[in-house]
């Protein structure tokens, strides 16, 4: 079975459509959660599933990755937000709670969220402190996408005085111990409800605990899967260049190549080479990948003209996708490699 005729690949493909004709209005007003049950009940929560509650394999996971973020990257970020939630939950030892939310989290009866972009900086800004039965977390996260929509958020916390992490599952939603300290204003994902959020004393039971571990193991394992391209910069990309297509074919079979040939080497990467080895040249790909994607994005503003510049229009709106991803998953050694790409 080709690719594109797998089932979740389908009905990412006919979601993408729909989404296309409202990119415009989710971004102007925001992802709601109709749109998030419709993508729910074609399946799409559960990509990062176990096969059996409708899980896709990788190859699948990225095409569909590709097609919601080409379509409406605002969509296609709350999706996002949704998947680490479940790959973690699934890698979990705590069999309980995998039991207890897995399954709702495939079917898209809850969905999820994180709050641990903190633990990628040089200073964690939430804290854990051991109590009876648990762990009781203080503190501020700057970043947290779908706040309003999700069901429950995975939380992120560097344990006080030790060099170790913390992970648990709560519920989402305002409260005296978990609130939002405002939505951001973002120049890309506007529609993404994404908020900051802030800890007084939010009680994380033992139950709710999905991964306690050491920091610097951790950081080794998220910074190895960040140096990998994100399928998501290969389609604001691929969006950009069929519309291009349109207008100015010649440019567009210039760049297409280019696009093709760079993805199938980092893909490639992904599917043949062990996810610790050749890092150096993972991150050399993912910054020629959005380098590029910023080229064929800006080609499409450029021949789309003063139209490009309306707020309707998909040129400027992908083009501030492309620029997102720069940003996106972003760590030192990923910003580094971007710079430099930028340079030569």
């Amino acid at each position: 079975m080709s690719l594109d005729s797998s089932p979740i690949v389908v009905a990412a493909a006919e979601t993408a459509r729909e989404l296309t004709a409202d990119a415009a209005r989710l971004e102007r007003e925001g992802v709601d959660r109709a749109l998030l049950d419709r993508m729910a009940a074609a399946g799409l929560l559960a990509a990062y599933g176990p096969p059996e509650l409708g899980g896709a394999a990788p190859a699948e996971q990225r095409r569909v990755a590709e097609l919601l973020a080409g379509a409406s990257p605002d969509a296609w970020f709350v999706w996002f937000q949704h998947g680490p939630v479940v790959k973690m939950l699934r890698a979990s030892e705590n069999a309980d709670l995998l039991a207890k939310h897995l399954p709702g989290l495939c079917s898209g009866r809850e969905l999820g969220g994180v709050a641990w972009s903190h633990l990628r900086t040089a200073k964690p800004s939430v804290f854990a402190t051991p109590v009876d039965g648990g762990w009781s977390l203080s503190g501020s996260q700057p970043w947290c996408t779908g706040w309003g929509l999700t069901d429950v958020v995975l939380v992120g916390a560097l344990v006080e005085a030790t060099d170790q992490v913390v992970f648990g599952l709560v519920p989402a939603g305002d409260r005296t111990e978990m609130r939002s300290a405002g939505e951001l204003t973002l120049a890309a994902m506007a529609g993404t409800s994404t908020h900051a959020l802030r800890f007084d004393a939010l009680s994380l039971s033992d139950s709710e605990v999905v991964l306690l571990t050491d920091r610097g193991r951790w950081a080794q394992a998220d910074q190895a899967a960040n140096c990998n391209v994100q399928p998501s910069t290969f389609g604001i990309a691929l969006a950009a260049l069929e519309l291009l297509a349109d207008r100015e074919p010649d440019t567009a079979m210039q760049l297409r190549p280019r696009l093709l040939e760079l993805r199938t080497r980092a893909y490639r990467l992904l599917d043949e080479v062990d996810p610790g080895q050749q890092l150096d040249r993972r991150l050399d790909l993912r910054a020629e990948a959005l380098v590029l994607a910023m080229e064929c994005c800006t080609a499409l503003l450029a021949a789309r003209g003063g139209q490009g510049m309306d707020l309707g229009e998909p040129a400027q709106r992908l083009l501030r996708a492309a620029a997102f991803q720069l940003v996106h998953s972003q760590a030192a050694h990923v910003r580094a490699a971007t710079l430099e790409a930028l340079v030569a």
